[in-house]
């Protein structure tokens, strides 16, 4: 019976779209991603170029945090795209 319940709990956290932590918005700076997410540190922390595809490619900084079940919630797998503006890491988008 628990093995039921574990696989209708993991199919239907599969089916739900990613939605952001807290209030996630664009044009958030890294703390406040910290602060929205009540403090969870992403699992890791990737930079790159992204944009490959356009005329302007651009470094960005990627927040991903891995599925993980918290405080009885399960919380999707999330990645948080921000790009530099100005000398500061902005929220883009997230995935």
């Amino acid at each position: 019976m628990l093995r039921v319940t574990l696989l209708a709990l993991a199919l239907g956290a599969c089916g739900q779209p990613a939605r952001p932590p807290g209030a996630l918005r664009p044009g958030m700076t890294e703390q406040q991603v910290v602060e929205a997410s009540n403090n969870r540190v992403p699992d890791r922390v990737v930079e790159r170029i992204c944009g490959n595809e356009t005329a302007a490619p651009f470094p960005c900084r990627i927040y991903v945090y891995d599925g993980a079940w918290r405080e009885g919630r399960y919380h999707p797998k999330l990645s948080v795209v921000f790009e530099e503006v100005r000398g500061r890491w902005l929220v883009s988008q997230w995935l």
